[in-house]
């Protein structure tokens, strides 16, 4: 046999099957959710008028901030105006070398001084987000007698986020039985035009109102999704004993998901809250954080490649393959993802081959087969099924004309996560031989437009 035949054959066979197995894979997440009726919860105005009759836990809302001087002051003027709870503050971490931020973070406190405390890290920026958020915690617990302010829950969210007028509600109704409990996050609608921007629409949207669903369901470990994730004192406490004084694991780029790990391995209960409620107009609307996400190719390949190294292969050498056999599970899922980008460069790579093939008049026997055709045949059937769940996703979170745009930002995604792979890997391997912990890759922050500017809050 000639080896172009040998290569093409192997190539072909093994781009169909690892095709089949993954798609198999995301097929039985789908029949899961069909079956024990898995979608979000939809409520009416009854169950926020109850959440709202439990006694507010005062929660500390931390927000680690590097040169975001420019998104500060409307995120935390607009959800100071939106939000519908009254115990919580505002912990705003700044750098003492971040001199722009640090003074919109003062005159917010300077405003706001029963809302919004500045908390200045003792070492100078950037850091990581993870040891920021430490240093916050540890200072909050060490000063609260001083400072008159006991925290029963601890809120992450970014700096760029809009919170649901309700979150707060249901995350310390839901408090009340789980010491972690994240709720969804989504991106705002985008322009049409927006592919890339638009990925991070469809993506959140399978996965908030499906797959961590399944999850919880199944009884796996819940990742927190870096905002949206409210942690109990008790829980805060004992990840700092388990974790050397750290809530959140500092030589990881995925502080966030860690601490879900953590949270079930630790043996505390999540819970993950996907509330829609119906409103008097009769629309639907998600209690959920909204933000935007990068717009631009080589913003997201840099965000997503944090996402995969930390995931991925730190997630490896810290986690290994640790926890129940449904835990391993999901960690398979989780992990896939650089396999997920070699196996569509092999796609690739084969359809030149069959173009070369259909050119020359030559191709293997094997490849003209029923059963390879089968195979083809499945991988297309299942694909389809794959779109359609996200457009079907899309449809609960987004604006309709999202839903169309599906099938082509799903080939963009698939574009973007091979970059970001490729960068995720080169970071690890230059970690390894440095023995430095990969830098922290910082994303651009933007605020819906109007959003706090234009309106004034009464600071008490």
């Amino acid at each position: 046999m000639p080896l172009f035949d040998a290569l093409f054959i192997l190539l072909a066979f093994t781009v169909v099957v690892g095709a089949l197995v993954f798609t198999l894979d995301d097929l039985f997440i789908d029949i899961y959710a069909l079956v024990f009726k898995m979608k979000p919860k939809v409520v009416t105005s009854d169950f926020i008028t109850k959440i709202k009759q439990v006694p507010e836990k005062h929660f500390a809302i931390l927000i680690a901030n590097w040169k975001e001087a420019e998104v500060i002051a409307p995120m935390i003027r607009g959800n100071l105006r939106g939000l519908q709870y009254s115990n919580y503050t505002f912990f705003l971490g700044v750098y003492p070398n971040d001199t722009a931020t640090w003074e919109a973070a003062k005159k917010l406190e300077d405003l706001f001084p029963h809302k919004v405390v500045v908390i200045v890290n003792t070492q100078l920026g950037p850091t990581s987000k993870g040891q920021m958020l430490n240093e916050m915690a540890r200072q909050i617990i060490d000063s609260e007698i001083s400072m008159g302010r006991k925290v029963d829950l601890f809120l992450m969210q970014d700096s760029e986020d809009v919170l649901h007028p309700h979150s707060l509600s249901l995350m310390n109704y839901y408090s009340a039985n789980a010491d972690f409990v994240q709720i969804p996050v989504f991106s705002f609608d985008v322009p049409a035009a927006s592919l890339v921007g638009g990925v991070y629409i469809d993506e959140f949207s399978e996965s908030h109102t499906k797959d961590l669903l399944v999850r919880e369901r199944m009884g796996a470990a819940i990742p927190s999704a870096g905002v949206g994730t409210c942690i109990g004192k008790n829980l805060m406490l004992k990840l700092q004993d388990a974790q050397e004084g750290q809530f959140l694991k500092e030589d990881t780029l995925t502080e966030d998901y860690h601490l879900g790990m953590m949270t079930k391995q630790l043996g505390f209960k999540s819970k993950f809250a996907c509330v829609q409620y119906e409103k008097e107009n009769g629309k639907k609307e998600f209690i959920a954080t909204r933000e935007y996400f990068p717009h631009m190719m080589n913003a997201s390949m840099r965000q997503k490649s944090r996402w995969t190294l930390g995931i991925a292969f730190q997630g490896m050498d810290n986690l290994s393959w640790n926890g129940t056999r449904i835990d391993k599970y999901f960690m398979w899922r989780d992990r896939r993802g650089p396999l997920n980008s070699v196996l569509i460069v092999f796609s690739g790579l084969l359809l030149v081959m069959f173009a070369s093939a259909r050119a020359t008049g030559h191709l293997p026997e094997i490849l003209q087969t029923n059963l390879f055709q089968a195979l083809l045949f499945l991988n297309l059937l299942n694909m389809s099924v794959r779109v359609i769940q996200r457009m079907k996703a899309v449809s609960r979170t987004n604006a309709r004309v999202h839903i169309a745009l599906v099938p082509v930002r799903w080939l963009l995604a698939n574009i973007i996560n091979i970059g970001a792979t490729v960068k995720a890997y080169r970071q690890y391997k230059e970690s390894i031989r440095t023995g430095k912990r990969p830098a922290w890759i910082k994303t651009e922050h933007r605020m819906p437009e109007n959003f706090g500017k234009e309106i004034e809050v009464q600071s008490t």
